[in-house]
C-alpha cells in the first residue's frame, strides 16, 4: 500500500487555527487570574455567568478529543501492526479520558483540580505519541510542541490557581 505525501510546509490555515486555537485557554485563564488578584476570588471568575475554571475544563476536553481523534485519523491508511493498533486504542482511551474529566468536575473542588491534571496529561501523551509514531511532519511537530507547552503552561497556572482555592 502507498505510504501518504504529507505536506512539507505546514498550510497556513492550519497554522492560523492552531494558533487562534489557544484563545478559549487563555480567555478563562485571564479571568481566572483576574478574579483572584483582583476580585473577590476564583468562585467568583465568570465568562456570560458560566464558571470560568469549567469553560476551561470544557474547552480542554473537546481539544484533547479532537486531538485524539485527529490521531486516529493519521492511522486509518497505515497498514494493520501492533503499533498502529496500540496508538488507535491509545488515542481513544486518551478521548475516553477527556470525557472523563468533565464528569468528575462536579463531584468536588479536588476532583476539579484532579480533572486539569488529567487533561495537562493527556496533552503531553499525545504529543508524545506523535513525536515517538513519527506520523506528522517535522513543521507540524513543531507547531505541536508549541501549542502543547503554551496549552500546558495554562494548565499549570489554572491548578496552581485552583489549588490556592482549595
Amino acid at each position: 500500500m502507498p505510504s501518504k505525501v504529507l505536506p512539507t510546509v505546514l498550510p497556513k490555515v492550519m497554522q492560523i487555527l492552531g494558533y487562534a486555537g489557544l484563545l478559549p485557554f487563555l480567555i478563562p485563564m485571564v479571568v481566572m487570574v483576574n478574579a483572584v488578584w483582583n476580585g473577590p476570588g476564583l468562585q467568583s471568575a465568570a465568562i456570560f455567568d458560566l464558571y470560568a475554571p469549567y469553560v476551561f475544563i470544557s474547552y480542554s476536553a473537546v481539544i484533547l478529543s479532537f486531538m485524539a481523534g485527529s490521531v486516529w485519523g493519521k492511522w486509518e491508511s497505515s497498514e494493520n501492526s501492533a503499533m498502529t493498533n496500540a496508538i488507535v486504542v491509545f488515542s481513544n482511551v486518551v478521548a475516553l479520558t477527556a470525557w472523563f474529566a468533565l464528569l468528575v468536575i462536579f463531584i468536588s473542588s479536588a476532583m476539579t483540580v484532579f480533572a486539569v491534571t488529567v487533561l495537562s496529561v493527556g496533552f503531553a501523551s499525545l504529543l508524545w505519541v506523535e513525536r515517538l509514531a513519527k506520523i506528522t511532519t517535522n513543521d507540524y511537530l513543531k507547531m505541536r510542541f508549541r501549542l502543547t507547552t503554551a496549552v500546558l503552561a495554562m494548565h499549570a497556572v489554572v491548578i496552581y490557581l485552583m489549588l490556592q482555592d482549595l
